[in-house]
């Protein structure tokens, strides 16, 4: 989205903050041929929505420099009550449900209401429900010349092909571990601290943001004393630590620790955000494990060998994928203290 701070930029440079995907954008903003949907993905939400947002501004703006930032139609844009931007984020818990894209696809063959073009900005689109997918997939088999969709991503793996192949790609670049870690130490973590979560967020600044909210490292440290100490009951253990997750998740609010949504969608409901929060102690636990199985000292898994940190590898990715496939987060958790205590 563009902000109030931009309104001064030309617009090369607006799109140019997005690297290389940015000067494709602004070269199509500038007169280039429009496709019926471009595929905005990245290691999260946040730069695809903005350049999403800047494009959409680009391409209703009638300035000459296209988008201007300082127009109606730019601010109208940014603060989202353009009538021909068009923004979908999930309308249930987890999806995007076909009654809400069937409404948003009939409004797809109509008339633009302002200008000449409508646009039409799905995120996060891997949310889409299967039959939503099925809906938008046979728009697009005869897309209406006056229709642009953006799709926004931070999991392109979870669309369908058909999808992936009927878009323009644009792929926006991760930030760097030292830039991720700047931003940490200005929501108030140490630079020590911020480095470690900077690295485990593996160029994903949302993500990063979760982990300090939710102070992982000391989740993982928790975990880790679990394998090395003294011997009690798995379920024991690992009804302590999720209680602790809990308190955790309370104490920081779901909204700090959601998946990164659209601002139109449904609030994470607490079951939501406790399985949000597992996705991110599993990716925190294998980026150091492979650390720790590279041989690099300190960490979580510092009391393991190279060799036994290796080993939690497979056991940790296949735990994270049982994240999304409805298993209890006490077993998973279970499964996790056992496999840190095996040999």
């Amino acid at each position: 989205m563009t902000s109030s701070s931009d309104a001064t930029t030309d617009a090369p440079s607006r799109f140019d903050r997005f690297g290389a995907a940015g000067g494709l954008l602004a070269r199509i903003a500038r007169g280039g041929r429009i496709a019926p949907a471009y595929l905005f993905e990245g290691p999260d939400l946040a730069s695809p929505r903005e350049a999403a947002r800047l494009f959409a501004a680009a391409l209703l703006c009638t300035a000459p420099d296209a988008p201007c930032g300082t127009c109606s139609t730019c601010r109208r844009v940014a603060s989202g009550q353009h009538p021909d931007l068009h923004v979908q984020g999930r309308d249930k818990t987890t999806v995007i449900s076909v009654d809400a894209l069937a409404l948003l696809l009939e409004r797809a063959h109509a008339s633009p209401v302002e200008g000449r073009r409508q646009v039409f900005v799905v995120e996060p689109a891997d949310a889409m429900a299967p039959e939503a997918v099925a809906r938008y997939l046979k728009t697009l088999e005869e897309p209406p010349a006056s229709t642009t969709f953006c799709l926004v991503t931070a999991r392109p793996d979870r669309l369908p092909e058909t999808v992936r192949s009927r878009c323009q790609r644009l792929h926006f670049a991760a930030p760097s571990e030292a830039d991720i870690a700047r931003r940490l130490v200005r929501e108030g973590a140490d630079p020590e601290r911020a480095a470690v979560l900077a690295r485990w967020a593996l160029g994903s600044p949302a993500r990063g943001k979760r982990l300090l909210a939710l102070a992982m490292d000391e989740v993982l440290d928790a975990l880790s004393n679990a394998g090395t100490g003294r011997p009690c009951a798995a379920a024991t253990t690992a009804e302590t630590l999720l209680g602790d997750l809990r308190t955790r998740l309370a104490a920081a609010g779901a909204s700090a620790v959601a998946e990164e949504a659209a601002p139109e969608s449904a609030e994470t409901p607490p079951s939501e955000a406790l399985r949000n929060a597992l996705d991110d102690l599993f990716h925190a636990a294998s980026v150091a494990a492979r650390d720790r199985a590279a041989g690099r000292e300190g960490g979580p898994f510092a009391p393991f060998s190279p060799a036994a940190a290796a080993a939690f590898l497979p056991r940790f990715a296949r735990l994270a994928g049982h994240v999304r496939r409805n298993v209890s987060p006490a077993a998973l958790l279970i499964e996790t203290v056992a496999a840190l205590r095996r040999p």
